[in-house]
């Protein structure tokens, strides 16, 4: 294959088969057609508002990862030149990542997204505390992304306690969470969600934190890093381990010598949208990542306060201060920076037009359909808005929808997932969240979700309030 370089001259890059050289041969406009359907425009002209699940990269992301993708193929631990380089933007793009929650840069642990960071959080908390004290409680939400819930669920089978707060309509239970940081002297780890994936509720974390800092005293950060846990998984995971250095905990204050529980936030859906600096809300773990802000996929980080105790959940040689181990990816690492930093640019004005969005497409529905019921709250999150239509079948006006290039769900993107795992593999153990939340079941197969994100334009509102209007007038037999 052959491409321009300098002065005009071809250059070859490889002689080997490119397995998808044919769509790389082709223009915009006509890989766009070589992937449309019946009735369906160009991905450019989709009506993309399924941005809770994903969001559609930014162009300048995929410019940042496709010039460090062909330039920063160096090791990051290398200790050559090419190495050196790739370590360079490696981290910058911490500094700016960093930068973008009110974090220290070494602070921030890159992941593969959220929901490994999720997994690091719970886990690797746990493992630490019970290193020390033996298994303890763990509390969280019933609403969380089932990379919490089934983190949580892991540590209940090896023996650990776990409070799940009622969140019903929104409303978190932080009544429970008193009583609980009262009642019980072992508690480890509080996990709520910063903003709920499915309705967009918004539950306040900054209280949560103030709850527990009046149970246990304020967390103290230490100037020495992160107390990592980096020589080895503790034994609950199948991995012995010992400690390399000191773990101290955090609180201020012990009660009957056991330290202040960790205050643990899932933010991937506030990131980037909301202000989540961690200054302010005082937490010691926070999760966020790249592609719910236009970033990349496969890439995230794990925020963890100095000085927090932590185990390492991936063996291996020790990069990420000894929590994540494996070759950093630098290119989405720089495309995640890349996308931060625009996200904290951009912040209040996409957060302005989403929710003027959001206030467009329920004045359409309600107009469209008197018997609309809004299941998300008018102070949640902007970016997200769930519906139920009662007398519609969401699976076929998804499906109907989708052959008109507009996109919308009816939940999460990860609840689908269990279709193509392997029979017996599989268990669903709990209710969906919108039960939990308080939406009777018989709304499930009438439910939306339609969700905002940087790209997101007043006209795919509009196609998708013309796409409902016929869609649903077909099914009426108008």
């Amino acid at each position: 294959m052959r491409v321009v370089g300098p002065a005009g001259k071809g250059i070859n890059v490889t002689e080997e088969p490119l397995i998808f050289a044919d769509e790389m041969a082709l223009d915009t406009e006509a890989a766009h057609k070589a992937f449309e359907r019946p009735g369906r425009g160009p991905a450019a002209t989709l009506a993309y508002l399924d941005n809770a699940a994903t969001t559609r990269p930014l162009p300048s992301v995929c410019e940042t990862v496709s010039w460090a993708m062909a330039q920063l193929y160096g090791n990051p631990s290398s200790r050559h030149g090419a190495g050196g380089r790739a370590r360079e933007i490696l981290e910058r793009s911490r500094e700016v990542v960093a930068q973008a929650i009110g974090a220290h840069p070494d602070e921030v642990v890159f992941t593969s997204g959220g929901t490994e960071g999720n997994n690091l959080a719970v886990m690797g908390a746990c493992g630490a505390y019970a290193r020390r004290f033996g298994q303890g409680t763990l509390v969280t939400s019933a609403l969380e992304h089932p990379s919490v819930t089934k983190s949580v669920r892991a540590m209940k089978r090896d023996g650990w306690s776990v409070e799940y707060l009622d969140a019903r309509g929104g409303e978190l239970d932080l009544g429970h969470l008193s009583q609980v940081l009262r009642d019980r002297f072992d508690v480890a780890l509080v996990s709520v969600m910063s903003v709920q994936s499915e309705l967009g509720y918004i539950f306040p974390v900054d209280r949560v934190v103030r709850l527990v800092d009046e149970a246990y005293g304020p967390a103290v950060g230490t100037s020495g890093g992160t107390a990592r846990l980096d020589g080895g998984t503790p034994a609950a995971f199948g991995v012995a381990g010992d400690i390399a250095g000191s773990v101290a905990g955090t609180g201020a204050s012990d009660i009957c010598g056991r330290p202040r529980p960790l205050v643990h936030t899932d933010a991937v859906q506030a990131f980037g949208k909301y202000d989540v600096d961690v200054r302010k809300t005082g937490v010691d773990l926070m999760t966020i990542c790249g592609h719910k802000i236009g970033g990349p996929k496969g890439i995230g980080a794990l925020y963890v306060r100095r000085g927090t105790p932590l185990f390492t959940t991936a063996a291996g040689g020790g990069q990420e201060f000894g929590l994540r181990s494996g070759t950093q990816a630098v290119p989405l690492i720089a495309g995640f920076a890349q996308a931060a930093a625009q996200a904290a640019a951009e912040r209040q004005e996409r957060e302005l037009r989403a929710r003027t969005l959001r206030q467009e497409l329920l004045e359409g529905l309600s107009g469209l359909f008197p018997e609309l019921i809004v299941n998300s709250r008018a102070d949640g999150s902007a970016f997200i808005v769930n519906f139920s239509l009662p007398g519609t079948n969401n699976s076929q006006v998804i499906r109907e929808l989708d052959a008109r290039g507009v996109c919308v769900s009816a939940t999460m993107a990860c609840a689908s997932s269990h279709l193509t795992v392997p029979p017996g593999t599989w268990r669903e153990k709990h209710p969906l969240a919108l039960q939990l939340a308080g939406v009777p079941k018989s709304r499930t197969g009438c439910t939306y979700r339609v969700s905002f994100g940087p790209q997101s334009t007043r006209e795919d509102v509009v196609r998708l309030l013309a796409g409902f209007a016929e869609v649903t007038a077909c099914g009426r037999g108008e």
